[in-house]
Parts: C-alpha cells; structure tokens; sequence
C-alpha cells in the first residue's frame, strides 16, 4: 500500500486485478494534479469537482459518481472546499462503457455518472462516509470505504454483458511492458496485424489509438526517469525513447502545455514523488497480474 499523509493506495482482490490497477484515496483541497496515464478513473466525491487543464475548458460536476476519461494532457482536480476523493482506477481495456457512452466521448474530460448510479444503495451510503471523513484519515476508514464499494463492482464487472478482450489484453501490455518505446510497426509485425486493423482495434474497444497510448506511456517513462536523475533531462529523454531533448520537449509541449522544465520546477516534492511512485506501480507490475 503507498501510504503519504493525504494519499493512500491499496491494491483490488484478485477477482477484480484484471480489470483495475488500484484503489487510492485523496485529500483534494484546493487543486491536485494528474500526469496523464492512459486510464480510466472512477471518482466518488461529497462535493462537487471541477476539472480543468491547459487545453481544456473548466467543467464542474456535482456531489456522486464521475468518471475521469482518458486523458492525453496533464488535468487538475479542484474543489472548493476540502474533501477526501475516492478513486478507482481502471485498466485502459476494462471500461466499462455505462449505457453504452463510448470512450471516446469521455476523453480529455471528466463525466458526472450519477445520472446512473443516483439510486445505489451502496453508493449513497459511501458518499455520506466520506463527508465525515476527518483531515486525518483514521485507520480502517479506506477499508471500511471499500467494504461498501466491493457489491457494486463485483456486479458492475460481472454480467454477462461484459467480454474481456484478451487478445487487446496482450497488445496494450507489449506498449506497457516497453514503457512506450516501441514503433506500431514492430506491434503489428509482432500481432502479424495491419496498421489499420490494429489501430481501429484499439479506437473501438479503448478509445485510444496505439500511437496515443505509446506516446502516454513513454511519457509517463519519462517522468519516472527525471525523479531518478533530477537536473538531466536529456539523460532522462534518452533513456525513455526520445531522440533528443527537442523532441522531448515538442512531445511534452503538445501533452502537457509546457516545457519539462517549466513542469518539473512548477510541481511540489510531494507531487513529483506520488506521480513518480503510481508511474513505478505500473511498469514493474505492482497492479497486475495482467
């Protein structure tokens, strides 16, 4: 379990490990931000959040259920006054696709989802947990908080509905297992696949090209990289795949807004340390198994 002051994390059961990475809790107080991670993350929250990013437009939500699409930009959380925000964590292959909202159509932004889920019992009950939670969260009160939520995604997860793509499985873990240095072609080379299949492959069960996904991931190796060689940032490029610093920072630009440098400088120590350690959960495996 990562565990910081305001930030904890706790993996799911096996039952559910194939389709999610963590479950985690954070103090949102104020603005929080994301390193985008080609994911998708289920909020629940007591009070309303805002969203918002440098490409994006603000968007509010109400109090309930929100659904964070996958994004290809760094976002910020923010609310109005402090709250604890309960998040799990999909796998980018395990969207679920609430009445058949398609994944597309929730990238780059965040969802309210309680027009569906408005009636749970489980969920009500939850949401009014975490508006009593103190600043300092007691021992057990997380556990407790997943105790209410294992009934509600043990059914979301299994109905009949629901096929997992192991086949698109397999293909998004070779991009995961190369930290996003890897060429499309050597992917469809490697799936004896075209281009095209793979990439309408991936664009109707993720909503996320192959590209897309290698350009979040080697960007998030990145990130990883500079915590290790903090002031090196062409040393940090190299080594996640980048051909030199110019095109790190073309990449980094178009994703986030701004130069690494600029990035890295503007991020606390507790911020670059929480996304280096999610970053480092993911590439050797701490959420799997696969």
């Amino acid at each position: 379990m990562m565990d910081q002051s305001d930030y904890k994390e706790c993996l799911p059961p096996g039952w559910l490990s194939p389709f999610l990475e963590p479950f985690w809790v954070r103090r949102v107080s104020g603005s929080v931000s994301f390193f985008p991670q080609g994911v998708f993350e289920l909020l629940f929250h007591s009070m309303p959040l805002t969203y918002s990013s440098a490409f994006h437009e603000p968007k509010t939500v109400p109090a309930g259920v929100s659904l964070v699409g996958q994004q290809l930009s760094a976002y910020e959380i923010s609310s109005m006054q402090p709250q604890w925000v309960l998040g799990v964590r999909l796998k980018p292959f395990a969207y679920f696709q609430p009445h058949q909202l398609a994944a597309s159509e929730v990238k780059n932004t965040l969802e309210s989802m309680q027009y569906i889920f408005a009636a749970n019992r489980e969920l009500e009950s939850l949401l009014l947990s975490l508006n009593t939670w103190p600043a300092q969260l007691l021992e057990g009160q997380f556990q407790s908080a997943l105790t209410k939520l294992m009934p509600w995604l043990k059914r979301l997860f299994y109905n009949h509905d629901f096929v997992l793509p192991e086949l698109l499985r397999a293909k998004t873990n070779t991009i995961l297992d190369a930290r996003g240095n890897i060429q499309v072609a050597d992917i469809c080379q490697q799936f004896e696949i075209s281009k095209v299949t793979l990439r309408n492959h991936f664009v109707s069960k993720i909503g996320m090209s192959p590209k897309e996904l290698c350009k979040v991931w080697r960007m998030n190796s990145f990130l990883l990289n500079a915590s290790h060689y903090p002031g090196d940032l062409t040393s940090s490029a190299l080594l996640s795949g980048y051909f030199d610093q110019a095109h790190l920072n073309r990449e980094f630009k178009a994703v986030i807004g701004q130069t690494p440098k600029a990035y890295l400088t503007a991020q606390s120590g507790y911020d670059k340390h929480q996304s280096s350690q999610v970053v480092y959960s993911r590439f050797i495996g701490d959420y799997d198994p696969f």
